[in-house]
Formats: structure tokens, C-alpha cells, sequence
């Protein structure tokens, strides 16, 4: 049996990031930058106004006050995306639009707020320093400058950037398709009447969630039920993936036959048993270098090695750097008893008291009780020397937060 850290070392030690595909940039939210993008235009391509105001000559300026403003004869009005037909000359001034061009010879605007405006004529009421309210060209950005590196994770500011440097598409890491099959002959599907003895395959749907929350897309199977023939023809279907997940049959039981299926179709299996509480009959395996996870069969122990093990892989597939959940240190509130041996995972939920957590268990820690980990905001870490985890003891809780498997180390 191996230990919690050795067995996610091991699978992130066999993995690898998919092959990059192009896609729009509407669809690259989210997704991990598989090449070095450098600009090929200067941002903004043209020095143009911050203000609606005036493009003047700050020579002109120098004594310009409110109680002895300067007039200046207004030569044109410059709009937005209109190229500057005159030059501003010695006691001249255009009439410019936000995001317009600067016209030859002006060297600074001024808001419309501090002139006025007659007869053809402006005044300006206030000095200010030269530049001002002028975005120069090239001020975000310079032709062949990297813009976006390697390995970055799109968020909607880059994907303007990319539009920005002319970019209708970008070459990002594939998102791995996970195949999830369910085994057992008390499996249904969730809209057939339930006869005794059947429960409704909730798996597929708790591990098909987690892998869109984890940004991939999931293949759920067909259910195969309790036969080496049906098992090892579901395995089949389902190494044509990227990522198998598969749910049950992974035990000791006299009809748990994923493990002979798995060696009839050569899968190289690396361990079978964590030293863990819940997902203790977690299987990985290597098939031509695709990762096969037999996950247990109770709901809970499913998605907690989801998080543990399968959630950090997939991110590694597609190409993040930062891949572990979230963790914050909290202090238990009430005594929990633990198995001992075991490093336990405690579904919890969090207090927050003036910048400290304090953490609660949400119940029954039974790995068929869905509800408690639906009620959970997180996991609580339970060493495995100890057997109850008292009240006061200082703790890591790993949070449950789509958003943020940014973590750069392993919490265990």
C-alpha cells in the first residue's frame, strides 16, 4: 500500500502535456498558451488623444491661466479613426475625439473642461506639462515584443491583448478527453425507475462535472456491468481516450474484474491501494503512456481521489504550471476521531474569525454520504500517526474552489 504523497508523486512523475491545436481566440479562455507570442505592431499604432479636447503647441501655453486665458484659432476637428489634415502651427489648435490621431506640430491636449469655445476661437484657461493627455505610439506595446509567454493560462485581458496585436487565433494545449466508465449490475441510469437492489449511477455525473470543472472534456460510457466479457470490452472503448476514469471494481470482492480486464489489455498497473481515508482501493495505471485511474465505487471516495489525484494530472496534461488545490491553515473546533494509519481527508466547512479559520466537520465522514462533501467547503488533513485530531489542533485544509487549483506545491 502506498502513501498519499508517493502515490500523486508518481502519477505526476508519468505525466505529460498533450500536443498544441490553434484555435480561435474566443474559445481560448481559460486554456494554456502552447507557443511564445511576440507582436508584430506597435500598441497603439499611432500617438492619439486620452480626452476629447484640444491638440495644442505647449509654447503657446506657458502663460495660460484661468483669470488670462490664451486664444487660439481652431484649424479643423479631428475625429476618432480620421487621419489630422492640417499641422498645428504657432497659435493654432484642432479640436480632437478621444482615440483620435495627433496632428504634426501639437504636442499636448487639452480637456474641453478648461476652455471655451467661440467664433472659431478657443481659450485655453490652464497651463499644463507637455505630453499631457497624448498616448504615445508604441506606449503599451512594440513590434516584436513578447506579449505573452509559454505556458500561461488565458485570461480575458490576454485574449484583448492577443486582439490587440492582431491575433485571430493562438496555439494552446489540447484539453485531454476523459473517458468515465461505471461498473456494477446495481448501476441505472438517472431517469429509469429504480427496481430493489438499484441505485441511480450518480459517478457519472459527479466525475463528469469535476472534468469540465477541471476545463477538459468528459466521454461518459456505458454502464458495463458485473462480467470479465462486458468490463474488458468497456476498457477497450475507453483507452481510445486521452484520461480513463473508471468507478468500482477495483476492490476484493468475487466480481471486481477491472484489475484482470486491465492486465488482459496490457495496462501497466503502478499501485492498487493508497494508505488513505476515503479512496483507499485507487488504482493507477499506464496504458502506451495514457493514465488509467480505477477509482472506488462510493460516491465520496470517487471525487475525493478526484481532487487528489486525478483533478492535479489533468492540469498537468494540459500544460499549467500550478496544479494543486488551494490550502489554509485552520484550527479544529471539536474533537473528530480518525483512522488511524490512515492519512484521513474530514469533509469540513469553515469559519472565518478575524483572519483565522477555524474548521468543523459536516457529519457522517461515511464514504457513501454525498451530502456531507456537497455540504463541505473543504478537506481537512488527518495525519496518519493520529487517531483522533483534538480540539485546538492546528491543521491544513485543502479548499474546494474551481478557480483556484493554482498551487505551486503538493499539500502532503
Amino acid at each position: 500500500m502506498i502513501s498519499v504523497h508517493d502515490a500523486l508523486t508518481l502519477i505526476l512523475d508519468t505525466i505529460s502535456p498533450l500536443g498544441g491545436e490553434r484555435i480561435g481566440l474566443l474559445q481560448a479562455v481559460g486554456r494554456v498558451l502552447a507557443e511564445e507570442v511576440h507582436s508584430a505592431r506597435e500598441v497603439p499604432p499611432f500617438a492619439n488623444s486620452a480626452m476629447d479636447g484640444y491638440a495644442v503647441r505647449w509654447d503657446d501655453l506657458r502663460d495660460a491661466s484661468a483669470d488670462q486665458p490664451v486664444a487660439l484659432d481652431v484649424i479643423e476637428i479631428i475625429q476618432a479613426g480620421a487621419v489630422p489634415a492640417q499641422a498645428v502651427t504657432t497659435g493654432t489648435a484642432s479640436k480632437i475625439m478621444t482615440g483620435a490621431v495627433i496632428p504634426p506640430g501639437a504636442d499636448t491636449v487639452i480637456r474641453v473642461e478648461d476652455t471655451e469655445e467661440q467664433d472659431g476661437r478657443v481659450w485655453i484657461k490652464r497651463q499644463e506639462r507637455p505630453g499631457t493627455h497624448i498616448r504615445a505610439g508604441g506606449e503599451d506595446i512594440h513590434c516584436g515584443q513578447v506579449v505573452l509567454e509559454r505556458g500561461r493560462v488565458l485570461r480575458p485581458a490576454d485574449i484583448g491583448l492577443l486582439a490587440s496585436v492582431g491575433r485571430s487565433t493562438v496555439m494552446v494545449r489540447q484539453r485531454p478527453r476523459v473517458a468515465i466508465l461505471s461498473t456494477g449490475n446495481e448501476l441505472v441510469e438517472v431517469d429509469e425507475a429504480l427496481q430493489p437492489g438499484q441505485i441511480v449511477n450518480s459517478n457519472a455525473y459527479t466525475l463528469a462535472a469535476a472534468v469540465q470543472e477541471a476545463g477538459c472534456q468528459p466521454v461518459p460510457l456505458e454502464i458495463a456491468r458485473d462480467t470479465l466479457a462486458e468490463i474488458r470490452a468497456a476498457l477497450y472503448e475507453a483507452v481510445r481516450h486521452d484520461v480513463v476514469l473508471s468507478t468500482g471494481g477495483v476492490s476484493v470482492g468475487d466480481f471486481d474484474f477491472v484489475k484482470a480486464a486491465m492486465d488482459e489489455l496490457g495496462i501497466r498497473r503502478l499501485f492498487w491501494q493508497v494508505a488513505q481515508r476515503p479512496g483507499k482501493p485507487l488504482t493507477f495505471g499506464l496504458l502506451r503512456e495514457r493514465p488509467y485511474f480505477g477509482l472506488p465505487g462510493n460516491p465520496v471516495s470517487a471525487l475525493v481521489c478526484f481532487y487528489l489525484y486525478v483533478r492535479p494530472a489533468l492540469g498537468r496534461m494540459m500544460g499549467q504550471e500550478k496544479v494543486f488545490p488551494p490550502v489554509v491553515s485552520a484550527t479544529v473546533g471539536e474533537d473528530i476521531p480518525k483512522a488511524k494509519g490512515l492519512t484521513e481527508f474530514v469533509r469540513c466547512r469553515l469559519i472565518r474569525t478575524n483572519e483565522h479559520y477555524q474548521v468543523l466537520s459536516t457529519g457522517s465522514q461515511s464514504s457513501g454520504v454525498l451530502s456531507s462533501l456537497s455540504l463541505g467547503e473543504g478537506l481537512m488533513i488527518g495525519p496518519p500517526e493520529l487517531a483522533l485530531l483534538p480540539k485546538g489542533m492546528h491543521v491544513k485544509v485543502l479548499i474546494f474552489d474551481p478557480d483556484q487549483f493554482a498551487g505551486e506545491e503538493a499539500p502532503f
